[in-house]
């Protein structure tokens, strides 16, 4: 080939091998629209929604504001910020939490293509926020996969703005999935960093002798006061209408998954709100089953005079047998392990009395009297009264326990004839 014609290809712009040709400009996909002739757009849906651009890319983002003193189940919006974040320090064991205002926090919650693996994305982050007297529900939302460096982008910039974040199991899941995706795309994240209030485990914590299940939507139904809409969807269906709004172009059904995850946020700030008013605030007409759980919670922190109060204001309400002996078992333990064995014989007693299937509050006693009122008869009596209701079980059960007591009987006779 001469070279006056390779001159004049050159001039042309043409080049040979791959090492001068330029990237092709990244196309978003187009949808197969086969099976929806008459797609409705995001923009349609929601008329508030914007697409909001940034240096790596656009992400539609739509705001959703609400009065503060917003009715939301039983509680208002705003009850939240009758509360100081200090109780939170206690049970996060976060000391940062003493010097910031729970007005100033940031709610978040993820929408995801599943639940787990690295090609997990999270196609919605919800986030919420006080704003004066108003409310702001803030959900960003992939048109496509090439939006999440924008999202992440604006997500970022609104995090620097606050001081932490309160989620609902946001520790195990939200938060570790957000910081993949940002590591992902190469960029910086602190967000597992900051102070975090998960609300799932307070939730186990607090009501889950009561309810059950501490799942959202069934601490709505039992404890918030909340009946969700129709307009809802399950969670496990919205990864599937995800991938068909993709396929489709048809945002129709992505409606009931901006609720859900609208409706998620709003539960998050009542939730917050009952949370630390039962922690820090209990009081004699709560539910005794969930002052038992407080007690344990509080006695698990080391706040041996907190658990004490709520031990004895839930063995005075109306327990549940097995309920009723663990808070006289606990508040027993409690009060030997404080040097105050003789508050605690009444407790022992009063278990031993209603006990058909445990001898400890008996041997607690025998224990008792033998080593610290020194009084053998009556640890002989109390040794006895285990016997004979150990000699009731069945013989399988009660062998190594008969055994035991025996030896102690023997054991106690012989200090007598000595």
């Amino acid at each position: 080939m001469s070279d006056d014609f390779l001159g004049r290809l050159r001039r042309l712009g043409v080049m040979k091998g791959t090492r001068h040709l330029k990237p092709a400009a990244p196309q978003r996909p187009v949808p197969a629209q086969t099976d929806f002739p008459n797609p409705q757009t995001l923009q349609q849906l929601f008329p508030g929604g914007r697409v909001e651009e940034t240096a790596v890319g656009g992400c539609f983002v739509l705001d959703k504001v609400y009065s503060s003193s917003y009715q939301h189940g039983s509680d208002r919006l705003q009850d939240l910020l009758t509360h100081s974040a200090q109780p939170a320090a206690v049970f996060c064991k976060d000391t940062r939490f003493n010097a910031l205002a729970l007005r100033d926090f940031l709610f978040l919650d993820t929408e995801t293509t599943g639940l787990a693996g690295a090609g997990t994305l999270a196609f919605m982050v919800g986030v919420a926020f006080f704003e004066r007297d108003a409310f702001v529900v803030r959900q960003y939302f992939l048109r496509d996969h090439a939006d999440e460096a924008a999202m992440l982008t604006l997500l970022d910039a609104l995090l620097a703005e606050k001081v932490g974040l309160i989620t609902f199991n946001g520790r195990t899941f939200d938060l570790p999935l957000l910081d993949t995706r940002f590591l992902m795309n190469r960029m910086f994240s602190d967000i597992r960093e900051r102070p975090h209030l998960d609300l799932l485990h307070p939730a186990r914590r607090l009501w889950r002798n009561r309810l059950g299940s501490v799942a959202l939507g069934n601490l709505e139904k039992n404890l918030l006061g909340l009946r969700r809409t129709q307009e809802d969807v399950e969670g496990w269906l919205i990864p599937t209408l995800y991938h068909d709004y993709l396929r489709s172009g048809d945002a129709s059904t992505m409606q009931r998954v901006f609720y859900h995850n609208q409706i998620d946020m709003l539960s998050m700030v009542t939730l917050a709100g009952r949370v630390i008013k039962q922690f820090a605030h209990a009081s004699d007409a709560d539910n005794p089953l969930d002052l038992f759980s407080l007690g344990r919670w509080q006695a698990d922190l080391g706040m041996a005079a907190e658990a004490e109060e709520n031990y004895r204001r839930a063995a005075a309400g109306d327990l549940p047998l097995a309920f009723y002996h663990q808070a006289l078992q606990r508040l027993g333990l409690l009060l030997k392990r404080n040097g105050r064995r003789d508050e605690a014989v009444s407790l022992w007693q009063q278990w031993a009395a209603t006990t058909f299937d445990s001898v400890e509050p008996h041997i607690e006693l025998a224990k008792h009297y033998e080593w610290h009122a020194q009084d053998i008869p009556t640890a002989i009596q109390w040794t006895e009264a285990a016997l004979k209701l150990a000699n009731s079980w069945p013989a399988a059960h009660a062998s190594l326990v008969r055994d035991e007591l025996d030896h102690r009987r023997l054991r106690l006779i012989g200090k007598i004839v000595c």
